[in-house]
């Protein structure tokens, strides 16, 4: 049985070693813009213990697929890399090239899919098929993770079912609602039977879609509990955790201490 530890990822942006003080990191500054934040994505993974990382900053520069920003999570267990929406195909064979050098490169991430937040348009199935066989050119066990959220209609996924490989579910507003309605077995079961494909949850620990502030307590502990408790029943593969960048700041403190706390005791209490 593969230990529920193996399941967790976290997500989000190294700081190159390069860099003194804080580093720029997107999305953790005044109305979600890039900011400053002294916590990279291998000491976020280090912190929580979570043993697999989502590489973010290759969505926003594809230059980032270098020695320099792999080498500080080379040691994870699995690394997914993101693709930028303004080089999807041209980052995925990137990443497929690189795969063959640092083999724990386990797949690629598009965000957004189908809702670019940046471009308010879509991507026709042509696109993600190229997309597809950039990724696996060179690896063909690579794997595309599409991100949605409870929101969509999930049906938009159709014509593009033949060239992606895991649904990266999400709760944009944070609310109780969604949690006890949208994210059980019967509704993440009727997603799995409409495209064919395994589900992995998002956790934010910021909550982008209402408050721009940390997702309240009573929020966070029932994302993560909820996640834990559908993994443990098969339903999905496991869970992201987004952001490194927030981990270090002081009204996000809770927040990470409470998933390090709640992490801790769920990975060492389990044989």
């Amino acid at each position: 049985m593969t230990h529920i530890r193996e399941k967790a990822w976290t997500w989000g942006y190294v700081i190159p070693k390069s860099v003194e003080g804080p580093g720029d990191v997107p999305y953790v500054g005044v109305a979600t813009q890039t900011g400053k934040s002294w916590c990279s994505l291998e000491t976020a993974a280090s912190y929580l213990g979570t043993p697999n990382v989502i590489f973010k900053n290759s969505m926003h520069d594809k230059n980032t697929l270098t020695d320099e920003y792999i080498e500080p999570i080379a040691s994870s267990d699995k690394i997914i890399c993101s693709l930028p929406f303004t080089a999807l195909a041209e980052t995925a064979k990137r990443v497929s090239a690189l795969s063959l050098k640092h083999t724990n490169i386990t797949g690629a991430i598009i965000d957004d899919f189908l809702e670019f937040h940046s471009a308010q348009k879509t991507i026709p199935p042509d696109t993600t098929r190229a997309v597809y066989e950039a990724l696996r050119s060179e690896n063909q066990s690579l794997r595309l993770y599409v991100v949605r959220y409870t929101w969509q209609d999930h049906t938009e996924l159709l014509p593009h079912l033949p060239y992606f490989d895991v649904i990266n579910l999400w709760v944009w507003v944070a609310n109780l609602y969604d949690w006890q309605v949208k994210m059980n077995e019967f509704e993440i079961d009727k997603l799995k039977r409409l495209t064919g494909k395994p589900v992995v949850l998002g956790l934010f620990v910021h909550d982008y879609g209402r408050t721009d502030g940390p997702v309240p307590m009573d929020i966070l502990e029932l994302q993560f509990k909820t996640a834990v408790r559908l993994t443990d029943s098969g339903v999905i593969e496991g869970f992201f955790v987004l952001q490194s960048g927030w981990f270090d700041k002081e009204d996000h403190r809770l927040q990470a201490q409470w998933i390090k706390q709640y992490f801790d005791w769920l990975f060492n209490t389990r044989r």
